[in-house]
């Protein structure tokens, strides 16, 4: 079994590398444009992030509460 510490790893990484896509300067444009960050949302939801909380019997990744939140942490 892993220790609480490295248990979530996997996620943390895969999250990271996502989110190292969108660097800073991507969002001062939204931000300085008041827009929405449509292309971070797609990549998240494309990857299968966005769907953590969701049954996998109706399209989802079936993740728990934990996984979500260290997902939110992470971005």
């Amino acid at each position: 079994m892993k220790d609480t510490a490295t248990q979530y790893q996997d996620i943390r990484d895969a999250i990271r590398d996502l989110c190292a896509q969108f660097g800073d300067d991507y969002f001062r444009r939204v931000d300085e444009a008041r827009g929405y960050p449509a292309e971070f949302v797609d990549a998240l939801t494309r990857a299968g992030w966005l769907s953590a909380l969701i049954p996998e019997a109706y399209g989802g990744s079936g993740l728990g509460l934990t996984e979500a939140s260290v997902i939110m942490e992470e971005i």
